[in-house]
């Protein structure tokens, strides 16, 4: 069964939504800078973990299991140990299932399980694991 596991050492990004601009009279739609280079520096991580163990093919269903770590903040009182504050744990999920698209799989509609959590933890990080999913 194929397994992919990686750390990426990125800091945690929520997907944002598309923001939209007026060019000459037309709506035009873009992402965000800073959603955008977060999803190329997933991107740059993942192709150099995948170097070798290859991608996942289509029609082969995948469970993805992440943790996603960010700072804790110094103002945060010591009993709160989870961070329970926004960005919503969705969105983190969004923004690295598009960067995992054509890349690891084909397209995220072939995760048939997810597993994600949001954690404290230094440094900040995103770990991962991706493998094919075991009937049960």
């Amino acid at each position: 069964m194929k397994q992919l596991t990686c750390t990426i050492m990125v800091e945690p990004t929520a997907k944002a939504r598309p923001r939209v601009a007026v060019v000459g009279g037309h709506a035009h739609a873009y992402t965000p800078k800073k959603t955008a280079n977060a999803e190329a520096l997933i991107q740059a991580t993942i192709r150099q973990e995948i170097n070798g163990q290859g991608s996942f093919g289509a029609g082969v269903p995948l469970r993805l299991d992440a943790i996603f770590y960010r700072d804790r903040p110094k103002s945060l009182p010591k009993r709160v140990q989870l961070p329970v504050q926004k960005p919503d744990l969705d969105n983190y999920f969004k923004l690295l299932a598009d960067a995992l698209n054509k890349y690891v799989f084909p397209d995220d509609s072939a995760l048939t399980t997810v597993n994600i959590k949001k954690r404290f933890g230094t440094p900040p990080r995103i770990e991962l694991k991706i493998k094919e999913e075991e009937i049960e």
